[in-house]
């Protein structure tokens, strides 16, 4: 039901940001995907604790662009140092930017296309961490690797 109410919200109001609790159908996903397609700013939140989590669920990694396997060819894979069948991002994602809350007071930014890319290849992709400290600032760590 969710998803039919994002479409009409969009459809008869034009707004300029849709904000969705827990996307977790695949009817969902799919209007989050119509829904940046058409331009609006689209703000949510699903389950799971880590960006991995979401390329792993299949229901929901659409939202991440989506997987394919590749197969490559023998030189391509000695060249990568990888197997002849990898998983590789099958479209843009929906989302520019994934949030990982990992604790209250910690969050952990990804740039969804290239860390998505990373973490198929089997890398630590760069981060950025913000968290709250004992004085209640917010302190930005920039580009950094992190479990």
């Amino acid at each position: 039901m969710q998803h039919k109410v994002m479409i009409e919200a969009v459809q008869n109001h034009m707004p300029e940001v849709i904000i969705v609790d827990e996307i977790g159908t695949e009817a969902e996903v799919r209007a989050c995907r119509t829904i940046a397609q058409r331009g609006v700013m689209l703000i949510a939140s699903a389950h799971g604790i880590k960006l991995n989590n979401i390329i792993k669920n299949p229901l929901l990694s659409d939202l991440i662009g989506g997987l394919k396997t590749v197969i490559l060819s023998d030189q391509e894979a000695k060249a990568r140092n990888c197997k002849k069948s990898i998983l590789e991002r099958r479209a843009s994602p929906t989302f520019p930017f994934v949030i990982e809350m990992r604790e209250r007071q910690y969050w952990v930014a990804h740039r969804t296309d290239k860390n998505v890319d990373e973490l198929l290849y089997g890398k630590k992709p760069l981060v950025e961490v913000r968290r709250i400290d004992k004085q209640f600032k917010v302190v930005i760590e920039r580009w950094r690797t992190e479990d």
